[in-house]
């Protein structure tokens, strides 16, 4: 394999419309990024460089068509080709992504190696020949779903015979002259109906050949609402204003085509009949034999086309082709229709990633037999997303939402460590076609497509209000989309120099649909550590070291929403926390009582635990637990009041972290760098502080935590009697000394151990003294104690 010339971070292929909108989406959400765009063509503007027939424009209004950051601000709607290529050059400009393209670049091979957790991806120079190679960490395919290199003609009989020019709209000749001349367009679709009223202008006649009619619908060239909004209010309100106006219009539209189609059909069928000519067979010509929205609903701006069959300078006729003549077409039905150019405008060649060939470790990939997640990533194949748009509404909308969803990936593994991400189907799942749309160039190429499933995020839903809650939910590690480190999560990707107190051997699982982190090591008897809150497992790093030779299985877990497992989808609570702490130990297959140490938070978790499934429970260990007092630092307390948490938490950073290092240890020596910064990365994941805050209003006030979870706890704990150990640190800056007192108090039969000169986390802080004292509390404990839940012999 040739050596690579280049690499980058991120590889965008394609500079149209969804390729120029992902790079500036990626220098706007990801500005560290290096990214390079690789174009097959010389310009940028994908379908709106290469189409220059007569009349080419949106057929989707501008304000949804055009991208959510970038206001359309030309007077038309429906607008010309080229003014859009305009729009799509300026953004590139806007953004710094001119420069960042490599022209005449067509892609030949992606292979994806997860040991180098790399694309190696290999490029032909259109221009000469010569083949380039990249390497790039992600690749994000803006390719469309056509060939550029030929649209679809079917073979028509007879056509050798034709005496004048036959010509294809996606290669339209320059010097083509139609003037005076009589020209038959083959064709009823979105193309068809905007080169009709285009090319009357100069011919003598223009025939619309149609096999089957299409519903077709005037809309204004120019909105309304537009100008007057403009006239009274700044564009950064005016846009998405008639962006969303529009999107709901359309979308109604749709709606009451699935739900009522009659309804739907009569109207598009009275509107028709308005603007024809009296008498004109409406029912031959627009009115097909399927619902609408089955097929394109065609959109022409001020009813050009309508307005040229009235005036005669176009006709429609509706009929099959028997075959062409030396001077036109003859129909099935044996009618002449006479032409000097007959135009196919008979649609397109589907081709999914610019007919690329695609591996992944040496395995060719087949794009049709794999499941498409949200629409935007194919089972089984990592860092890869494509950018694909709507069927029954503007492309831009969902190319928008993709293009987002891709930098919150992007953003993701690089807070959490993590060298790729790659959907996987889950078992059993039900294909169906990709688009349920049912136009010709998907039928012909519907083998080629990934599949969609049964469910969500499998199934597409078409349907951008449903997106926006799909593509904008908090949860990423969704259950079905695998996180991986280097060399399949053993050794890990360098961190900001938190490598030395990263947890090894760390495992995932999948607990209630979130992704969850947890260590486990060792083996007999089962021990579960659980940190406190904003914690991770690391806090029991030391520990682990001490136990897991002693014949214990020891397990650490993050608990939701911390460390680098996922949050929960509902309230945070205590007995939320304990469920899933109870589902997590399912996973893990610990179905024996286990011994449990909880620090902080942690220590709640594990008593809730204890008094709702108590069979579950062998022994507690309360290291400066919660629960045992109403006192708590002030600033956990002001934590509690969630406006006036978020502006203390602020936007997280180094120094924070080391505050917050410094305020958990007596000896401000164990506040390192590398605690320092694992802190701040752990602080920085996207619902870091939600999380936080979340939990601390469940448990607290300002005044202190909250009395009612205390009680209820320590009257279920202490008529279980499991057998406890309560530890706390003297200089504890969290938990005041006090609540070990109130502690013996309200768990009579509990044990109770002091550290000296020892802050809040004594397991860390005394690790070898906490780990003696622990398992001396355990083997003391295990040869007359009956584990909580069962009843002795």
């Amino acid at each position: 394999m040739a050596e690579a010339t280049e690499h980058v971070d991120v590889l965008i292929i394609g500079a149209g419309l969804s390729g120029i909108g992902a790079a500036a989406h990626l220098v706007r959400e990801c500005p560290g990024k290096r990214y390079a765009v690789l174009e097959s063509r010389g310009a940028i503007g994908g379908t709106w460089d290469l189409f220059r027939y007569p009349g080419i424009r949106s057929d989707s209004d501008m304000y949804t068509f055009g991208y959510g950051f970038k206001p359309w601000t030309e007077p038309k709607a429906i607008s010309d080709g080229e003014s859009i290529r305009r729009y799509v050059e300026e953004t590139a400009d806007e953004y710094g992504i001119t420069g960042n393209i490599r022209f005449h670049h067509r892609i030949l091979s992606a292979h994806w190696s997860a040991a180098k957790a790399r694309w190696t991806v290999t490029a032909e120079r259109t221009d000469t020949g010569e083949t380039r190679v990249f390497t790039a960490s992600w690749v994000i395919a803006a390719t469309g779903y056509y060939s550029y290199e030929e649209g679809y003609k079917p073979a028509f009989e007879g056509e050798d015979r034709f005496a004048g020019q036959v010509v294809h709209p996606q290669h339209w000749p320059e010097d083509l002259d139609w003037e005076g001349k009589r020209v038959v367009v083959i064709g009823s679709g979105a193309t068809a109906v905007t080169l009709v009223p285009n090319l009357a202008a100069k011919a003598e006649h223009v025939t619309m050949l149609q096999r089957t009619p299409t519903y077709i619908a005037s809309v204004p060239a120019v909105d309304p609402l537009a100008d007057v909004l403009r006239r009274v209010l700044p564009t950064s309100v005016a846009y998405p204003v008639l962006r969303w106006k529009n999107m709901l219009s359309r979308h109604l539209l749709y709606s009451l085509s699935r739900s009522k189609p009659d309804v739907v059909r009569a109207k598009i069928r009275k509107d028709a009949i308005k603007q024809l000519p009296a008498g004109y067979d409406v029912d031959t010509h627009f009115n097909p034999p399927y619902n609408p929205w089955d097929q394109r609903v065609c959109a022409v701006p001020d009813g050009d086309l309508f307005t040229t069959l009235r005036d005669g300078h176009a006709s429609i006729v509706t009929g099959g082709i028997r075959s062409f003549t030396e001077t036109g077409v003859e129909l099935e039905s044996g009618e002449q229709l006479p032409a000097d150019i007959i135009v196919t405008a008979t649609g397109l060649n589907l081709r999914w990633l610019g007919g690329m060939t695609l591996s992944v470790d040496g395995e060719t990939v087949n794009i049709g037999e794999r499941f498409a997640y949200k629409g935007m990533m194919l089972s089984g194949v990592p860092n890869l997303n494509m950018v694909s748009g709507y069927t029954n509404n503007s492309w831009t909308l969902k190319a928008d939402l993709v293009s987002r969803y891709a930098c919150r990936l992007l953003q993701h593994l690089d807070a959490n460590g993590y060298v790729s991400a790659a959907p996987v189907t889950p078992a059993g799942e039900t294909a169906s076609p990709f688009l349920d749309l049912d136009a010709g160039y998907i039928r012909r190429g519907v083998s080629e497509m990934a599949k969609q499933g049964s469910r969500v995020p499998w199934r597409l839903h078409q349907n951008y209000m449903k997106d926006i809650r799909l593509f904008s939910g908090r949860r990423l590690e969704d259950g079905n989309m695998v996180f991986q480190r280097r060399n399949d999560g053993g050794a890990r990707a360098p961190r900001a120099g938190a490598a030395e107190l990263q947890a090894p051997h760390e495992k995932f699982a999948v607990v209630r649909g979130g992704q969850v982190r947890y260590r486990d090591e060792g083996e007999g008897t089962p021990v579960v550590l659980v940190h406190g809150i904003g914690r991770s497992l690391e806090d029991w790093n030391e520990q682990h070291e001490l136990l897991s030779g002693q014949g214990y299985r020891v397990i650490s877990v993050d608990l939701a929403g911390y460390g680098e497992s996922e949050p929960l989808d509902g309230a945070y609570s205590l007995p939320a926390l304990a469920q899933f702490l109870e589902t997590f130990l399912d996973e893990a297959g610990i179905t024996e009582p286990a011994h449990f140490a909880g620090n902080s938070l942690g220590g709640a978790v594990v008593m809730q635990l204890a008094a709702q499934s108590p069979h579950r429970v062998r022994s507690l260990v309360l290291a400066n637990s919660a629960g045992f007092g109403r006192e708590v630092a002030l600033p956990v307390r002001l934590m509690s009041f969630r406006p006036l948490g978020k502006i203390l938490m602020g936007k997280p950073s180094p120094a924070s972290a080391r505050r917050l290092e410094l305020s958990l240890f007596h000896d401000p020596e164990l506040v390192t760098d590398e605690r320092v910064q694992l802190g701040h990365r752990l602080a920085s994941r996207p619902h870091g502080t939600r999380v936080f805050l979340d939990t601390a209003a469940a448990l607290g006030t300002i005044r202190g935590t909250r009395a009612e979870w205390r009680r209820e706890l320590m009257e279920d704990l202490t008529a279980s009697r499991v057998p406890t150990l309560v530890i706390w640190g003297e200089q504890d800056k969290i938990f005041p000394f006090t609540h070990l007192a109130a502690a013996a108090g309200q768990l009579p039969h509990a044990i109770t151990h002091a550290f000296s000169d020892t802050g809040h986390m004594p397991q860390i802080e005394r690790a070898e003294e906490f780990a003696k004292l622990i398992t001396g509390f355990w083997a003391e404990t295990q040869a007359n104690l009956t584990p909580a839940g069962e009843s002795s012999a």
